[in-house]
């Protein structure tokens, strides 16, 4: 075990309070940055089987995010950021194995007490690493932390957590109130059972039969879903040929789990392991137990066979919003059921045993091939679905969390001979002839082809090769779209193509193999999308679609706000109709999606997200403030989509976000 000395941290805009705790002022990025000479941690005491541990409490009423940053350059900027999150008041070791500044996994499993782990950045080396630094990210309100025992081991720790009663039996944050906190079951039965007994479907006015605009038909349809050019914008037409506009939530589902693995202790009560909520599975390699609070609080209501009067009351409230489309992981019993308007998303996304970085596949393989041609499988029973919208190839890859991302060069420094690593090898020797020429535009001094079989590091070679790396780069992407693509196409020629749906375009590179989509979708965790919207449908020449975005406030029970922040429940809804209005006033948007329909659990989902991002709470009561915006907008939308209508100008109350 090796020591770090907190004394000898610098601090930057931080203040030491004494005994280990310091604030950390709202409004201000602020850390603690601890310097040393290059090469400390080449070979003992750094190792990957190690550990760089520490005990964090978070001194206040909300949830923490702390970064863990490390450089192994001369940049002013990290080289790597390893987030985390923390519960507030409850003492958590976090623990970091150094085996992560590889970077070749982006989400850490959760350990107890602590929340989501991100993995942001490129890969480190070991012996350039020169300084690390414990950050907090802007926050709403001034930071305490207390930080102990920082600590270098080497094995895994233990993860002691003292018995704090953090939720209540229904799943409720325990230790606060706050107006329409449900506070018992009796009454959380009363609410649901009567919400249950008003079937009222009305839907808002001028909705065709899958909820597109009456006001506007462009021919008799075609059956499914379809993108049309009305000569001054695009539209999907629904398929009776009625413009549509696509607006709905994400996880339609009946909640979702809380992952309890090694702190069951947080709870207040809990049933016996056979009530309904239970559940277990591995996640990232790690055990999770789970209980879901939100089924559970269900079943007290209606019974264990709970689920077709909650879909049926989903449904109901759908519709009187204005929702039109049931958006990516969402329950397929819903939707075959409820019969509505609907996205899927592929199962995973063909991969192949050996991956270049993270989950990038040999592209190049005839294992990929196979494996697009299976997957694509999933298609097979929804092909001729009316109501299917379209589907989405896959979400967020990991590979593409890298801003200005190489992926040739991480092919070539692969120890095993991929068929990528042959194709790019067969391509440098067709352009250059010789290893002599190829020599001297890389400024390399390989003795043959063969030798550059070899893993090597050409992530900083100059002349060519950055232009080279590009174009085996754009042509790798290129070819992880095509494929799978192709296969889909083929399984079901019916429905669009809806792309896959990027965190962000890290790379320009990432727009390759879009003219084997439809449409090209993204998810955009702004205030004000139209900008996005603009530079990625001029970059790809498609219409676009918003498969995420989302709002929270921290005055409802919940300690974080997810990726954007506003001060209240009305504000989340003045944002809501900020975001649709801008999104649907660009030519090239053809929806938005909100993440989620439901609140996280507040101890954390399976990956340990605990977001206040839901227009339901863990009891199925409606944020009725968040609600009303949302109807409010979605009566407008079309009108605005169709330029009869200006977008609003109001613009919501932000406050730094808490997320991870």
């Amino acid at each position: 075990m090796k020591n770090l000395d907190l004394s000898a941290f610098v601090l930057q805009g931080a203040e030491s309070l004494g005994d280990g705790c310091y604030r950390f002022p709202k409004n201000q990025s602020t850390s603690l940055v601890l310097d040393f000479p290059k090469g400390t941690f080449a070979g003992e005491p750094f190792a990957e089987e190690q550990y760089l541990s520490m005990d964090v409490t978070a001194c206040g009423g909300s949830s923490a995010g702390l970064c863990w940053l490390f450089w192994d350059s001369d940049h002013d900027w990290s080289d790597m950021s390893i987030k985390m999150g923390v519960l507030p008041g409850l003492k958590t070791r976090l623990a970091l194995p150094f085996s992560a500044l590889s970077a070749k996994t982006l989400f850490m499993p959760r350990t107890p007490g602590k929340l989501k782990t991100v993995v942001g950045g490129r890969p480190l080396y070991p012996d350039r690493l020169h300084r690390f630094a414990i950050c907090v990210d802007k926050t709403p309100e001034d930071l305490i932390l207390k930080i102990e025992n920082v600590t270098i081991l080497d094995t895994e720790p233990d993860y002691p957590l003292e018995p704090v009663k953090m939720v209540d039996a229904l799943g409720q944050k325990k230790c606060t109130d706050w107006p329409g906190k449900t506070k018992d079951a009796d009454t959380l039965i009363a609410a649901l059972q009567k919400e249950a007994g008003d079937a009222d479907e009305t839907p808002l006015p001028m909705r065709s039969r899958y909820g597109g605009w009456t006001g506007k038909r462009f021919d008799e349809g075609t059956g499914f879903f379809a993108l049309h050019h009305d000569g001054r914008r695009f539209w999907l037409k629904d398929p009776d040929g009625y413009a549509f506009f696509s607006m709905g939530f994400d996880c339609v589902s009946a909640g979702s789990d809380c992952n309890l693995q090694g702190i069951t202790d947080l709870c207040e009560e809990l049933p016996d392991e056979n009530a309904v909520g239970w559940s277990h599975n591995r996640w990232n390699g790690k055990e999770c137990t789970n209980f879901n609070f939100f089924t559970h609080n269900l079943s007290l209501a209606f019974g264990d066979d709970f689920y077709g009067t909650w879909a049926d009351m989903i449904r109901t409230r759908l519709i009187r919003w204005g929702c039109n489309t049931i958006a990516c992981w969402s329950d397929i019993d819903f939707i075959r059921r409820e019969k509505m308007p609907y996205v899927l998303i592929g199962p995973g996304y063909p991969t192949t045993e050996i991956r270049i970085f993270r989950d990038f596949p040999d592209v190049y393989s005839e294992d990929f091939k196979n494996s697009a041609k299976a997957w694509a499988g999933f298609l097979n029973p929804v092909k001729e679905d009316p109501n299917l919208l379209g589907y989405f190839m896959s979400n967020e890859p990991q590979w593409a969390f890298v801003n200005n991302l190489n992926i040739a060069a991480y092919a070539l420094n692969t120890p095993e001979m991929t068929a990528t690593k042959r194709h790019i090898l067969d391509t440098l020797s067709e352009k250059y002839g010789t290893i002599e020429a190829c020599n001297a535009a890389w400024g390399t001094a390989f003795s043959s082809f063969a030798a550059m079989e070899e893993p090597f590091d050409a992530t900083e070679l100059a002349g060519s090769a950055p232009d080279d790396l590009t174009d085996l780069s754009r042509e790798m992407i290129r070819t992880n779209i095509r494929i799978p693509a192709e296969a889909a196409k083929e399984a079901d020629p019916n429905h669009l193509n809806l792309g896959i749906r990027y965190a962000w375009l890290s790379s320009p590179v990432l727009a390759a193999g879009c003219e084997y989509t439809d449409v090209f979708s993204f998810n955009c965790y702004q205030m004000d999308p139209y900008d996005t919207i603009e530079r990625f449908s001029e970059i790809t020449g498609k219409p676009v679609i918003i498969g995420e975005f989302h709002f929270g406030a921290l005055d409802r029970g919940m300690d974080a706000t997810g990726l954007r922040g506003v001060t209240t429940q009305a504000q989340r809804g003045v944002a809501y109709r900020r975001y649709m209005h801008r999104a649907a006033s660009h030519p090239m948007c053809l929806g938005a999606h909100y993440f989620t329909l439901y609140d996280q659990a507040y101890l954390g989902r399976f990956d340990g997200e605990n977001y206040q991002i839901g227009a339901l709470d863990v009891c199925s009561m409606p944020y009725s403030d968040f609600i009303e915006g949302i109807v409010k907008t979605h009566s407008e939308l079309y009108d605005v989509a169709d330029g009869k209508l200006p977008a609003t100008e109001e613009t919501a109350e932000e406050i730094p976000a808490i997320a991870f």
